[in-house]
């Protein structure tokens, strides 16, 4: 069987793969992202770092913290470094710390922030922590009783002692995991993974409550949890994890608000890797193919552009919401490509599956 030449962009570490991320960190024009390292079931927490978003350097994998196998948790800069928020069995919240140079993380404190699920709750998961302005805010998915999809909120001063403020948005019929909340573009987004999709509200933010005035989907195929940041020059950026036997991180993406719809950019540090032409690939009425094959069907809408990178494809529509990934099934190409296709005929856009907000 023909080999695979590995990704160039595509960060995926040396021995394993990538799983779910825990956050991106910036300090001094230069990036850290951290991630569930998963090799042969054996869980572990890793970190890369880059000067551009695009190239980056593995760096050390180390044992999670006490019994913490963290998926989907977060990573912010504490105190004394980076304290990384996890969750435990039954629903408890852990804190871990990384020690000095980052040899390794360490459990601080040595037991768990939160004990469990809040009175009302049957799950909860997925802690995702920033710092709002005035205090430090937590986020957890969670499953309320009787099965309803809700989004939990904690406060804290001091990343350690937590108090519950409530739910902060509820929906029927669905499942939500890994929330991410955010501003953009003067309204506040709520990414949430849903099934095999990546999910988002836009809408109002109070600080107790999220009103969604429309949900949306963003991530379709290989698109897996997503974390967001802002980079140097004040854009708010998002990376994926792209399928779940991938093991490969996605490129960066820039993301606004455009009519009530979130839309993913290519990062412009991208452009200088970029070879015009991808052989093979083709893309109309919403359909990716390749050498013929369907690998990806997207809604239609404007131009689509698809970078493929070894077996990698991501792909992305204008005036579309998110974005798209699939693996290729015929040859490949070296380098990273890209490649443009005409947009839809007019009246014949589907923008992405947006509804209005209600039940």
């Amino acid at each position: 069987m023909e080999r695979v030449p590995r990704p160039r962009l595509h960060f995926t570490p040396r021995a394993g793969r990538v799983g779910d991320l825990f956050g991106v960190l910036t300090a001094a024009g230069s990036y850290q992202v951290f991630y569930q390292h998963l090799s042969d079931g054996v869980p572990a927490w890793g970190r890369a770092t880059s000067d551009d978003l695009i190239i980056w350097t593995e760096q050390e994998v180390s044992p999670p913290a006490g019994d913490g196998a963290a998926r989907c948790g977060t990573v912010v800069v504490g105190p004394d470094g980076p304290v990384l928020f996890h969750v435990l069995s039954g629903g408890r919240v852990a804190r871990a710390a990384a020690d000095p140079g980052h040899t390794g993380w360490r459990s601080d404190p040595s037991g768990p922030l939160l004990g469990g699920p809040p009175s009302g709750v049957t799950e909860m998961s997925d802690p995702y922590v920033w710092w709002a302005g005035g205090n430090w805010r937590m986020l957890l998915s969670a499953t309320l009783r009787g099965g309803t999809a809700g989004v939990l909120q904690y406060h804290s001063a001091d990343l350690l002692n937590w108090s519950y403020d409530g739910v902060i948005v509820f929906r029927d019929r669905t499942s939500w995991g890994c929330p991410r909340l955010f501003p953009l573009d003067g309204s506040w987004v709520l990414m949430l993974a849903s099934g095999d999709e990546i999910v988002y509200g836009i809408g109002d933010y109070d600080g107790m409550h999220f009103t969604a005035r429309a949900w949306g989907t963003f991530g379709r195929g290989g698109i897996g949890a997503i974390v967001t940041f802002v980079d140097a020059a004040g854009r708010r950026c998002a990376l994926a994890r792209l399928g779940a036997e991938w093991g490969t991180l996605s490129l960066p993406w820039v993301l606004s608000v455009r009519d009530d719809r979130l839309i993913a950019t290519p990062h412009p540090n991208l452009d200088p890797y970029l070879i015009n032409g991808a052989a093979g690939l083709t893309a109309a009425g919403g359909e990716v193919r390749d050498h013929g094959d369907l690998i990806l069907t997207m809604p239609v809408g404007g131009e689509t552009t698809l970078f493929a990178d070894a077996d990698i494809v991501e792909v992305t529509v204008e005036g579309v919401s998110g974005l798209g990934a699939a693996r290729r099934t015929g040859p490949t190409s070296p380098g990273v490509r890209f490649a443009r296709f005409g947009a839809a005929p007019e009246g014949q856009f589907d923008l992405g599956r947006q509804e209005k907000a209600g039940p």
